[in-house]
């Protein structure tokens, strides 16, 4: 018989110094001296540092280990149909989920299981609104098994976001940890869903207007990559970008072209591996740790095989950089740090041929339009730029990206 695998740590987490203290703990030769053992008898092996029990003719240790990382995004594309239905084809049950209508000059819609479904939810990532506000047409009103509901209130504007009849949709789809759990690790309590394995978690948490917040964000690694948005009230994204992306502690807005900030104040930033810190020291510049406001977080690290999150310089040629990630793209969002420009996102679900000249822009309301000169090509394990456009390759301008497999 092999060892018994645990795929969960916390049934045995000897680093909380309780397991110890209730299973006998002895070394080899004292277990092996042991007799009159039940069936189901458990000890704590000092010599091995694992559990073990006694089937009534062996002991056999305990072992855990850790689950395969997955991958927490995918892609599906549709074409609207102005009334409530259904999408499936993801592949799972998404946490968060971002729809782009490609078709016309609306609003992207950001829903995720944290905040909820319905209108109430909705939030636009080329507007600093407020949840549930302005322009809300259309919005998710289930998270399902292998996709998501889409409801709305019909008239002309109804689905506009998420499914007006007979404009063509794209929605990115994020695995989480499913339902949120209670997080402690900061000063300030949040609530989180996190796919540990996956590099990606959802945080929302309530402002205390103190220096010196902290936040757990559920993840094993600092975030390298942060997108933060007040939702209780009108204010702008702020994507927080850890220093070991981009050589220093900054942030841009998501839903603006303006270059990285890396002067004070950071508002909140990635700087720990198990908490966002908050370096306001007034109310002016606590804008996300305000009294009584409302937060959510979206949190990424990259994880070998499935996510990549960092940095290039362009050389404004056809024969541009090749960026190395160690596995073929599907998803990549470009955004230049040394001057203004806008996010730009690409993917392989949308166009599946080389270059990759379709483009959506997280901080605007556009609809989809191909570009001569901002091209990518998306290769087996890694991707080139192969235009001089600016949004993803001019000359000398450094760019930080996100990019899933």
């Amino acid at each position: 018989m092999a060892n018994t695998k645990i795929t969960n740590p916390e049934l045995f987490n000897l680093g909380a110094s309780t397991l110890a203290t209730q299973l006998p703990v002895m070394t080899l030769v004292q277990r092996i001296a042991m007799t009159g053992m039940s069936v189901g008898e458990m000890i704590f092996n000092s010599d091995t540092d694992k559990v073990e029990y006694w089937d009534g003719t062996a002991w056999y240790s305990i072992t855990y280990e850790a689950p395969a990382a997955e991958n927490p995004y995918n892609a599906v594309i549709y074409t609207g149909t102005g009334n409530a239905r259904s999408i499936t084809g993801v592949g799972f049950e998404p946490d968060f989920v971002w729809i782009k209508n490609r078709t016309t000059g609306f609003s992207h819609s950001l829903q995720d299981t944290i905040r909820g479904t319905g209108g109430a939810a909705t939030l636009s990532s080329d507007g600093a609104w407020a949840e549930g506000t302005y322009p809300n047409y259309g919005y998710i009103s289930a998270f399902n098994t292998d996709g998501f509901s889409i409801g709305g209130s019909g008239g002309t504007y109804g689905y506009a976001n998420t499914n007006q009849n007979n404009n063509n949709y794209v929605a990115w789809c994020f695995k989480a940890g499913g339902t949120a759990v209670s997080n402690t690790d900061g000063n300030l309590a949040s609530q989180v869903s996190a796919n540990v394995a996956g590099g990606f978690s959802i945080v929302k948490w309530s402002g205390n207007d103190t220096t010196g917040g902290t936040i757990g964000h559920g993840l094993s690694s600092t975030p390298e990559l942060t997108i933060i948005k007040k939702t209780s009230a009108t204010a702008n994204w702020q994507v927080s970008l850890n220093a070991s992306v981009t050589g220093v502690e900054g942030y841009m807005n998501l839903d603006a072209n303006a270059a990285l900030y890396t002067t004070y104040p950071l508002y909140y930033t990635s700087s720990n591996s198990t908490v966002l810190s908050s370096n306001g020291t007034s109310t002016a510049t606590r804008l996300y740790n305000n009294q009584s406001a409302n937060y959510i977080a979206y949190c990424f690290h990259s994880v070998a095989g499935f996510s990549k999150i960092g940095t290039y310089t362009g050389n404004g040629s056809t024969n541009g950089p090749t960026v190395t990630l160690g596995f073929q793209p599907t998803f990549l969002m470009c955004k230049k740090t040394t001057s203004t420009g806008n996010w730009r996102i690409m993917d392989s679900t949308r166009q599946s041929s080389n270059p990759k000249s379709k483009g959506l822009w997280a901080n605007l309301t556009n609809a989809e339009s191909t570009s001569t000169s901002n091209l990518v090509d998306f290769n087996l394990n890694d991707f080139q730029l192969v235009g001089g456009g600016g949004d993803v390759n001019a000359s000398g301008q450094a760019y930080i990206y996100i990019a899933f497999a």
